[in-house]
């Protein structure tokens, strides 16, 4: 159902695109930066929050201390995408976007509205051009240095960063905690796995989990206290912490080339051997957007030129191209299945022997 709908709405933004002359097609994707502009000056001035009921747009201005006619200017710029709207009498009405983008939302979603308005991402954005070399790095030629750097050297930008990545762990920890059997589950690691917030969704559902997330010491530094979750400071391109039964991998392998993959797989698949000798049957499963050999315009589509941006090598990959560095790294993928969010979950074991003929579709 997930891929229908993707395919559907992709169908449809081509439709739409092709009745345009192409100036009006320049113009649109020309204009198409002011997006994430106005939606995060939105969220700067908390409109969605004071927006839970119908007000006039001269009210909001008061409340909000700013010129009635220019917000009126945003808010019909949100109206047309939908994130608000304005109806015939001039109040401005929530909608299910707007519910999403308060602050006590639980999804937190609203920190990616913030997050790619950053200036440190538009100027990567704009310096795209020093990404095209085999060995570019946009981020860099724009902050002057690698992304994952910069985070740690501006704690109030990597909090920010950390924000944006809980919404999407809150998500992937609601869907993995019913795509996965984890009656026979014990001890969880999530490598790379931020401050912890999916394996806190994933335990609140499993609560017979024993769970640790690694992170660098940086994150592990102004990551909260969790009931139940630990946190293990290291760098898991040097080791792996061994003794568990899954190791979970959740938009990680995209941050990287495939060399970097490999050797972050070899690392796991080295510890989950370790393990085998006394957990039975462990499991790495990888979560990641999957692109496709023919590209669709889809959510997994905008990743992939945003890894462009902020990494040197990262990048979305099929499910084969990651099986296949799997496989080189002593990894197995013994079936896949696509989740809610139209991401893969990608379930591999050691490699025993023979090679896999390759991965099952669940």
């Amino acid at each position: 159902m997930t891929r229908l709908v993707v395919l559907g709405r992709s169908l449809l933004a081509r439709l739409h695109r092709a009745s345009a002359p192409p100036p009006s097609r320049i113009m649109e994707a020309a204009l198409a930066g002011l997006s994430p502009a106005v939606l995060a000056t939105l969220c700067h001035l908390d409109v969605p929050d004071r927006v839970t009921a119908p007000v006039r747009v001269a009210d909001l201005a008061g409340v909000l201390d700013v010129d009635p006619d220019r917000l009126e200017r945003l808010l019909r710029f949100a109206h047309v995408h939908g994130w608000l709207r304005l109806d015939r009498e001039g109040q401005v009405r929530p909608t299910r976007v707007t519910a999403f983008l308060r602050r006590d939302h639980p999804g937190g979603w609203r920190a990616w509205a913030v997050f790619a308005a950053q200036p440190e991402v538009t100027r990567a954005l704009g310096a795209l051009t020093a990404a095209l070399p085999e060995d570019g790095d946009a981020f860099h030629a724009a902050n002057r240095q690698p992304f994952f750097p910069w985070m740690a050297s501006h704690p109030d930008a990597g909090a920010r960063f950390d924000e944006a990545m809980a919404a999407g762990a809150r998500l992937h920890g609601l869907l993995l905690a019913r795509a996965l059997d984890w009656s026979d589950r014990r001890r969880i690691c999530d490598v790379g796995g931020g401050d912890g917030t999916l394996l806190a969704t994933l335990v609140a559902h499993h609560p017979h989990l024993d769970a640790t997330v690694l992170e660098l010491p940086e994150v592990v530094a102004r990551t909260p206290d969790r009931p139940g979750i630990a946190a293990i400071a290291g760098d898991a391109f040097d080791a792996i912490p061994t003794g568990f039964d899954t190791y979970l991998l959740v938009n990680v392998v995209h941050d990287w080339d495939d060399r970097d993959v490999q050797r972050l797989l070899e690392r796991v698949a080295a510890a989950a051997r370790a393990s085998a000798a006394t957990t039975a049957a462990v499991r790495v499963v990888v979560v990641e957007s999957r692109a496709h050999p023919r590209p669709v315009e889809e959510i997994a589509l905008s990743a992939d030129t945003l890894m462009l941006a902020l990494t040197p090598g990262g990048r979305e990959r099929t499910v084969d191209e990651v099986a296949a560095i799997g496989r080189a790294a002593g990894l197995s993928c013994r079936r896949w299945l696509t989740l809610a969010s139209g991401d893969v979950a990608m379930v591999l074991e050691p490699a025993a022997g023979a090679r896999s003929d390759g991965p099952r579709r669940n």
